[in-house]
């Protein structure tokens, strides 16, 4: 399949005229307006909730608590992660209700349900509630045990393992050196241009619901809702998203807000809208990372790797989302050894809940903690062995001859070339001459570092894809797909491979997504698998599609099929003028007596099948420099040179890796969710005038180049792209700090790397220089 240059994505010209249709531009007649009363405290018992006073003002509708779930028999959030611990025991599921239940566990958390007719008088409502809550111990780290549910002592959710934990004990007992790094990936908030929002209604005629709000996938929120919280047939919900304004794995999964409107708009026979401030989403929205590692690195006396072992201890929050026990264990244990060949790993990963926030997946789930730990581990390894951090990579990639190379967590590298990418990445940085550069910058008073991040992803989160093609009567085709777009451009890439496949201009091939009622199965979209899952389906069902219009062509031209090919949007009889395009057939075809039975041939589906993972690989350079006197970093220069297999479109590809690199600069140097000390549990980086993301000033252009090996697992030779830059940028990054100050000691960062944190460790280092 050709590369394709879209100059525009068929989105685009509609949203740059402010034409989207997000959750929040939606608005239908006799809706009212939904709002949360959100908990104030990070943990206290409920004694009582008053909402008289609030049902007395005028314009109030209903005010909904967990009372009023509890008489309707609505179900609670399921968890659909099942981690068995290292003692063979499962891992605890504590209920998780749409409401608060005698106790709230976390600030935001929902308490009670305001329904008026207006938002300001659902505010004014929501002030008029009483709640007596008595307050109990905050626990917000790891270490802390006071209890936030019964059923966990220590607040321990899982004790989880893979790997060979007696081989990797015994090799780093007789390796000739052992490196020890402690990393700390902080808690934090995704922040995605839109905040979540939900529309619903009910129709009491039918008795069935309709949902309208922002997912990677209308399928797995219908499936949750209808089946463990509302209880009701799958056929009796809808679910719709339009556009996404970004999602970056936070909007995957379903929150109380979208069952709550449906039960409210059943209760009052009327749509009920709520949409999210952005100080709300802070306090509501599932957050990322916020993992802690020991990692120990054993190697012989000639720099090879023997063993690694990772222990990390997770911050679940108070509640488990969808899949958030799935993010530091099986997800993160994916990458271990990403590029190297490591003939032993361990890594175990304790789970705890704390009052906070759910975290659950953020771009790249779980794996760009790990890979970030290992990047820092092995230039701390070359430090204390004297070695060139360049040379100790040298020595230990996985090379081409070892393909296809079966990592010790049974996941197999089918395609790829670490060296080659390192080579290339050193050479577009002027690696070489970094010397010269670092002393430019000493004359100036400034102190410069530089930094090298290897990463490799192992792509997909699901197989369930299922794409299908229909013929329509004026010879165009509608292409169903169970992916979601949340902003990268999925109707374009879908129909350019299916036009592609049919030999016909993607203007006449329209891309269906995002209505359980169009189309009633699929996967979403997560994991960087969009075109090694939906976009290999798309092909094979083109190409069902075709041979099933062969057979219709050969009847209409009187011939066998053997005797017809096909090209460009018609079928035709080698040697002769006969033919009959695509559009004829349409025509013809509903013009037929059997409509039914004919419409049938020209309809096809197809499953996902194959390999789902690929395993996208690349090389990262930053070039820092800092003011001593400050602490304050300027990123001076960003390479990335990647393999994404075969990049069939080389401008949706580039913004993906421009978005992933930018969350990946606030990753390494500013983002953290942070707490009060006077008041343990108070979010005090709640809005975006106190939680720092990236800025244009913040972010160089990033230098991007491609260096492909087709990915042997799927027809197309693609692999993913929309998450890399956030397994390989952060290491990159915290390396380049550590080169920067690193001299008789390494000196290692956490992130984030504010400037305050890097004004400690000089000043900490020129202490000691005294």
């Amino acid at each position: 399949m050709k590369n394709f240059t879209v100059q525009r994505r068929r989105e685009d010209d509609r949203l740059l005229r402010g034409r989207g249709n997000f959750v929040d531009d939606k608005s239908v007649d006799h809706q009212c307006v939904g709002y949360v009363l959100r908990s104030q405290y990070a943990h206290a018992r409920i004694r009582a909730i008053d909402i008289a006073a609030a049902l007395d003002l005028p314009g109030v509708l209903s005010v909904l608590t967990i009372e009023d779930l509890r008489r309707e028999a609505i179900g609670t959030l399921p968890c659909a992660s099942t981690l068995i611990n290292t003692d063979g025991s499962n891992m605890t599921k504590p209920p998780r209700p749409l409401l608060a239940s005698e106790r709230v566990r976390y600030v935001g958390e929902p308490v009670a349900f305001i329904v008026a007719e207006h938002l300001d008088t659902a505010l004014q409502a929501g002030e008029m509630i009483e709640v007596d809550y008595d307050e109990l111990p905050v626990a917000l780290d790891c270490d802390e045990s006071h209890e936030i549910w019964a059923c966990a002592p220590n607040n321990v959710c899982f004790d989880w393992s893979s790997g060979q934990v007696d081989a990797v004990s015994e090799a780093l007992s007789k390796a000739a050196h052992v490196v020890s790094i402690d990393a700390i990936h902080p808690r934090m908030a995704i922040v995605p241009l839109e905040p979540r929002a939900a529309l619903g209604e009910f129709d009491p005629v039918t008795g069935k619901y309709t949902l309208y709000a922002q997912t990677q996938g209308v399928h797995s929120v219908r499936r949750v809702l209808a089946q463990d919280v509302l209880h009701i047939p799958l056929e009796n919900l809808r679910v719709v998203t339009q556009d996404v304004g970004g999602s970056f794995g936070m909007k995957i999964f379903t929150y109380p807000e979208y069952a709550l409107v449906l039960i409210a708009a059943r209760k009052l026979l009327r749509p009920v809208k709520w949409c999210a401030s952005r100080s709300e989403s802070f306090l509501s929205d599932t957050q990322g990372r916020a993992r802690r590692d020991h990692a120990q690195l054993g190697l012989n006396e000639n720099a090879q790797i023997v063993a690694l072992r990772i222990d990390s201890k997770a911050d679940l929050g108070a509640y488990l989302s969808y899949v958030g026990p799935s993010v530091p264990t099986q997800y993160g244990n994916m990458v271990t050894g990403h590029t190297y060949k490591i003939p032993s790993i361990y890594y175990r990963c304790r789970g705890y809940f704390t009052n906070a926030v759910p975290t659950d997946a953020y771009r790249g789930a779980g794996k760009p903690e790990t890979v970030c730990t290992v990047e820092q581990l092995l230039d701390k390894a070359a430090f204390e062995l004297n070695i060139d951090r360049i040379e100790l990579r040298r020595k230990n990639f996985v090379q081409p001859d070892d393909l296809p190379y079966t990592m010790p967590n049974g996941h197999v590298i089918d395609s790829g070339n670490f060296q080659a990418l390192l080579d290339t990445a050193l050479e577009r940085a002027n690696w070489k001459d970094f010397a010269h550069r670092r002393c430019l910058s000493e004359e100036f008073g400034k102190i410069r570092g530089i930094g090298l991040g290897m990463y490799m992803h192992t792509t997909s989160v699901s197989t369930g894809e299922v794409c299908e093609l229909r013929f329509r009567s004026d010879g165009s085709a509608v292409l169903f797909t169970g992916s979601q777009s949340a902003g990268q451009g999925h109707a374009t890439a879908l129909a350019e491979i299916a036009a592609e496949a049919l030999q016909i201009d993607a203007n006449l091939v329209h891309v269906v997504q995002g209505d359980t009622n169009e189309f009633e199965i699929g996967a979403g979209t997560g994991g960087s698998q969009l075109l090694a899952i939906s976009g290999n389906t798309v092909t094979r069902t083109a190409a069902k599609w075709l041979a099933q219009l062969r057979s219709i062509a050969a009847q209409l031209l009187e011939v066998s099929h053997q005797d017809i090919d096909y090209e460009r949007g018609r079928f035709f009889i080698p040697g002769t003028d006969r033919k009959i395009g695509l559009a004829k057939i349409a025509e013809r075809v509903f013009d037929m007596s059997d409509t039914v039975a004919n419409e049938s041939a020209c309809v096809a589906r197809v499953n996902f099948e194959g390999t789902p993972a690929t395993h996208p690989c690349g090389a990262y350079v930053a070039e820092l420099e800092c003011d001593p006197q400050t602490g304050v970093v300027r990123i001076i220069s960003l390479f990335a040179v990647d393999d994404l297999g075969k990049v069939l479109f080389p401008q949706l590809a580039d913004g993906q890796l421009h978005g992933s690199w930018a969350q990946s600069v606030g990753t390494a140097l500013m983002e953290s969710v942070e707490f009060a000390d006077a008041t343990p549990g108070q979010p005090i980086s709640a809005s975006l005038m106190d939680y720092q993301l990236p800025r244009a000033q913040d972010m160089p252009l990033v230098e991007l180049e491609k260096l492909p090996t087709l990915c042997k697992t799927n027809a197309l030779g693609v692999k993913g792209a929309g998450e890399v830059a956030s397994l390989g940028a952060p290491g990159a990054i915290l390396n380049a700090l550590s080169d920067m100050l690193s001299k008789d000691s390494f000196v290692t960062f956490d992130k984030p790397a504010t400037p305050l944190r890097v004004w400690q460790k000089i000043h900490q280092q020129q202490h000691c220089e005294r």
